[in-house]
């Protein structure tokens, strides 16, 4: 089949995606930058059988109606903002009125929708008040092409989070609390792994204790290397689709102390430590208790990504689905 394959950003889950969708069919990628590439959408759109859409974002808005108005399947994965509400945190885009039109429209017309954890499901249904009839939760894949233990590296008392820097994220995804958790822990060495996206990282960097390091933006193999050298991973996330970082430092068997929230539970399992309380102090408890585990946990870690998450895995469901969607036996 012809599949025009629509995204924002390359992310690394998408390019996932990508990948393997072109194992089995004919695929042309659109980068939509904005309003000047709706004609290549479009255009796409006429010489395609499917449109898959990363996120039910302006792109998706454009590749479902372009596909309802040239009969063309339309697919659309919701893994984040897309379908979340967290008005409290200004965070989600049906946390503001002007914005959740869009993937309302998205959601109600997609021919099918893909969400990437039971979690991420339950928001597309009720934020996105889409059809579960025509949803298909799938979650990530993980090989360990490039995450992995490497036996070569040891593990050392050092804490670790991955996140991209920025205002929201210091809040969202916990990385405010990761380095002010860092004062009661003065003897750890904790790791900022992250690119700085509006200016954040300065400040934050100005005001952090002495034991936190800043790598800014570390990628490939460099960043597998950190993840072995790491014991503990921190992800006190208030929302989360789903967590590849946490995955990825668990194929490193790196032990997680997480957030009880969103869909951090659905990837971690028994396998690390749970943050009830969301405060520097707690979170520091927690890192204390995972540093003094023993390694079995983390080797436990990484088999249940290894079990639970394999890429294959995705592969499979993923083409299954895309056939299933192309010959019209969806439901």
């Amino acid at each position: 089949m012809k599949i025009l394959f629509i995204h924002q950003k390359m992310m690394s889950f998408v390019e996932k995606d990508l990948e393997i969708l072109r194992s089995a069919h004919q695929v042309r990628e659109l980068h939509f930058k904005g309003i000047r590439d709706i004609p290549s959408l479009l255009r796409g759109t006429i010489s395609a059988d499917i449109t898959f859409s990363w996120f039910g974002k302006l792109h998706a808005f454009f590749s479902v109606l372009f596909s309802r108005m040239f009969g063309k399947k339309a697919v659309v994965v919701a893994g984040g903002d897309d379908v979340a509400c967290e008005p409290n945190i200004g965070y989600g885009m049906f946390s503001f009125w002007w914005k959740k039109w869009c993937p309302l429209f998205v959601f109600r017309y997609a021919d099918l929708i893909l969400p990437v954890s039971e979690f991420n499901k339950d928001e597309t249904i009720k934020n996105a008040k889409a059809n579960p009839d025509n949803i298909k939760m799938i979650y990530h894949g993980f090989s360990e092409d490039r995450f992995r233990r490497m036996k070569e590296i040891p593990k050392e008392n050092i804490v670790i989070t991955i996140g991209r820097v920025s205002k929201e994220t210091l809040i969202i995804k916990g990385l405010k609390l990761f380095i002010e958790s860092a004062l009661f822990l003065p003897e750890v060495k904790f790791i900022l792994i992250g690119p700085d996206i509006d200016g954040t990282l300065g400040k934050v960097r100005k005001s952090a204790p002495n034991n936190v390091d800043f790598t800014g933006g570390v990628y490939g193999d460099e960043l597998a290397e950190l993840c072995n050298k790491s014991k503990v991973y921190v992800q006190v996330s208030i929302h989360e689709s789903f967590g590849c970082s946490i995955a990825e430092a668990m194929l490193c068997e790196c032990i997680p102390v997480v957030s009880n929230s969103a869909a951090i539970p659905e990837v971690v399992g028994d396998c690390g430590f749970y943050v009830d309380e969301l405060s520097p102090e707690k979170v520091a408890e927690k890192i204390q208790e995972a540093l003094a585990a023993p390694d079995d946990l983390g080797k436990k870690a990484r088999e249940r990504i290894k079990t639970l998450f394999p890429l294959k895995k995705r592969k499979w469901e993923l083409l299954d689905a895309i056939e299933s969607v192309g010959n019209g036996s969806l439901h």
